[in-house]
């Protein structure tokens, strides 16, 4: 089951990435779609895509991340 867990790890890192380029800018249509289909995932789940998040650098600011995604809805 290893191998299980490192892909659900790696799609919530790719997940997480795609929340923070949405931070900054909107996502282009590649990216939108792609964020789709890991929405759709049941193997990416939202504690997964919040550890990843703190693991990529965005803890410390999480709460002003959380309020500018749910603010600036793209």
């Amino acid at each position: 089951m290893e191998i299980k867990a490192d892909t659900a790890w790696r799609k919530s890192r790719l997940a997480a990435r795609l929340l923070i380029r949405k931070e900054s800018r909107p996502l282009r249509r590649r990216e939108q779609a792609l964020a789709h289909q890991l929405s759709q995932d049941s193997e990416v789940t939202n504690r997964l895509i919040q550890q990843a998040l703190y693991f990529l650098g965005v803890g410390p600011r999480k709460y002003a991340f959380d309020q500018k995604l749910v603010g600036g809805r793209n």
